[in-house]
């Protein structure tokens, strides 16, 4: 671990620059918690979860852990202050918040001076390694929930294996997604791993008004509704190269382009603007007037579910390039027909399956998609792939209830 140690040293002046531009930007960034100044905390459970879409990952689990356990409390924390906030949006103060502490081991220690918890359970597979150590130094039994491990970072892991046997073993069990996960974990030196499968399937779509008052807008222009959610640089001109050939086609058709990256946001809109086609943010025009524009900048944050709600298209970002891919069991949950590029090694399971079962299409690239998009102007071809992607989520549901009997405090 010392190398570790070294290199978080020799990083903080990084991490302190990002750590402050948060704090220029959002008003609701605690920079001190961050640099382990908790104040006193006491909890009967604490849960991680890093930004946004680890907190709706978790979304359901919390609901349903405050429904069981009404006279016990829970401290969430998050590295991200739009994590925060979306957090504060579905809890408010049902449960505590505290900014995680960055990873440099003073900080670390500072922060455990004022926590009073012995149960913690970490969302996703974020490691960090002076938490865990001394999370076990603490007696505090670590749970990994939804963990999941592709095969490029256990390679990438399986490299550095003198550091990565010592990190495995710090967390008290691992909730794994599947059975090659978990053997993942294992061959890495994990203590103990269950299969439970993946919570994300649990996802309670609820009515929204907001995504019915979306939707009224659009209908009655008859335009095919697509959104390019979580896209990266080199992707996004790649996403409106295929819009523009399928405006050839259909020239109602509207595309909602959400980047993965707030900070994208500026850039990606310019960008948007650059090809002649009309655009609109989301942040700065009324609903009632998107149907006038052929392009949607989603500029807003934890909307995805409504991006996703209103389209009738859904092609999931990450793809195109070599980030891997993100996850694409929301759009399924919702029934919509997916697609996905040819890179989607961060969620492969999940991806080929949803591949398999006809609820996706793989696009090699731009011409690709767009020669897909207009494939899916016929409703009845929508329909037909919606309905897989559909079946095949519901197929893997059960994990959140799996999850919740190890989390169990009665």
């Amino acid at each position: 671990m010392w190398l570790y140690r070294l290199l978080l040293v020799m990083l903080s002046p990084f991490i302190l620059k990002r750590l402050f531009g948060y704090r220029k930007r959002y008003s609701n960034y605690r920079l001190e918690e961050a640099l382990g100044r908790w104040p006193e905390t006491r909890a009967d459970f604490w849960l991680h979860c890093a930004s946004v879409g680890e907190v709706l990952a978790a979304k359901a689990l919390i609901e349903q852990w405050l429904a069981a356990y009404p006279h016990k409390t829970m401290l969430v924390t998050t590295v991200t202050p739009t994590g925060a906030s979306q957090l504060s949006r579905l809890f408010s103060d049902r449960v505590q918040h505290r900014y995680l502490p960055i990873d440099l081991s003073f900080c670390v220690k500072r922060a455990f001076k004022h926590i009073h918890c012995s149960e913690l359970a970490i969302v996703e597979t974020e490691l960090w390694p002076n938490l865990l150590c001394i999370a076990k130094q603490k007696a505090m039994r670590v749970q990994v929930i939804n963990a999941r491990l592709s095969e490029r970072s256990a390679k990438r892991y399986q490299t550095f294996s003198f550091f990565s046997r010592a990190l495995m073993a710090l967390p008290t069990r691992f909730l794994a997604h599947s059975q090659i996960d978990a053997e993942r974990f294992r061959v890495l030196g994990a203590n103990e791993v269950k299969v439970v499968g993946n919570i994300k399937f649990d996802l309670q779509v609820l009515d929204d008004p907001v995504v019915a008052d979306w939707r009224a807008g659009f209908a009655e222009s008859g335009a095919l509704v697509w959104v390019a959610a979580s896209t990266h640089e080199g992707e996004d001109e790649q996403v409106l190269q295929a819009h523009q050939s399928l405006l050839k086609v259909n020239q109602q058709a509207k595309l909602i382009i959400v980047p993965r990256h707030p900070e994208r946001f500026d850039q990606v809109f310019e960008l948007a603007r650059k090809t002649g086609l009309r655009v609109a943010r989301r942040s700065n025009i009324p609903y009632e007037k998107w149907v006038e524009f052929d392009v949607l900048l989603g500029d807003s944050m934890g909307e995805m579910m409504r991006y996703y709600g209103i389209s009738d298209v859904a092609f999931v970002g990450g793809s195109l390039i070599q980030r891997g891919g993100h996850n694409p069991i929301e759009p399924a949950i919702l029934s919509k027909p997916i697609l996905v590029g040819p890179y989607t090694f961060n969620f492969a399971d999940i991806t080929e399956s949803l591949v398999e079962d006809g609820g996706a299409y793989r696009c090699a690239d731009a011409n690709e998609l767009s020669s897909k998009l207009v494939e899916l102007v016929n409703p009845d071809k929508r329909l037909s792939i919606g309905v897989n992607a559909l079946a095949n989520a519901q197929r893997n549901q059960g994990a959140l209830k799996r999850v919740l009997q190890y989390l169990d405090f009665s």
